[in-house]
């Protein structure tokens, strides 16, 4: 409640024009508006075509004209990279079991899962399950003759809940892929057999980064990434 009074205060003084909140769920934006003060113009998820779970906890919903009146802005929609088959091979340096490669590769790192912190903190990124859905849904881009970068990327765009992307780059190359798939999203949306194709995995995978063979016996209801179990 002060968190959402103070940004009031804030537009009632014209120093800002809206705010936005990041990580939160329909819950919490709907919270925000049952204050009575202004609520969020912009909510800030984690979203790909690897982590649909904004679809699962209901926030898509809440954001609709209808109700919250909310942007969404997604942000991970390469899921730190995994979604650009850069880390396919070599792996990330932090999963590579070659030390010697893995040592040389953080020394030179293709993105931030080849360093230590990230690499750790996007562990989720690389679960089994995280990594078999990439490897099924770049044969899906193959037989579209796309990338699976471009795929992810109109995936994410063609989503009528998502008002704009966080798109992150290492490289011009990567800026001028990024701008292309975004001006190939803007002329065509993604055939209706791929979008099904792709809901196909996703219902035999729902969660793949919530999902991980990693469970000790002491973490006592959390997941890899300190996520509350169930």
């Amino acid at each position: 409640d002060e968190i959402v009074d103070a940004m009031q205060t804030l537009l009632d003084q014209g120093k800002i024009r809206g705010y936005g909140a990041c990580n939160d769920n329909a819950v919490g934006l709907m919270g925000m508006k049952a204050v009575g003060a202004a609520a969020p113009c912009c909510m800030q998820n984690d979203y790909s075509i690897l982590n649909r779970r904004v679809e699962e906890n209901g926030l898509s919903e809440a954001s609709a004209p209808p109700l919250a009146n909310c942007g969404f802005l997604a942000y991970n929609v390469l899921a730190g990279g995994m979604l650009t088959g850069k880390y396919d091979d070599p792996p990330a340096a932090v999963d590579d079991p070659d030390a010697d490669r893995a040592k040389r590769t953080a020394a030179d790192p293709r993105g931030r899962m080849d360093t230590r912190g990230w690499g750790l903190t996007l562990g989720r990124y690389r679960t089994a399950a995280a990594r078999d859905a990439i490897r099924r849904y770049e044969r899906l881009a193959a037989d579209y003759d796309m990338s699976l970068a471009e795929l992810a990327m109109r995936f994410v765009a063609s989503r009528p809940a998502v008002t704009a992307s966080l798109v992150g780059h290492t490289s011009l190359d990567q800026l001028d892929a990024s701008i292309a798939a975004y001006r190939a999203a803007a002329k065509a949306p993604l055939p209706r057999q791929l979008l099904w194709d792709i809901d196909r995995v996703h219902l035999q995978n729902r969660l793949p980064l919530f999902a991980n063979d990693i469970a000790a016996s002491d973490w006592y209801n959390e997941g890899l990434i300190g996520e509350r179990i169930p």
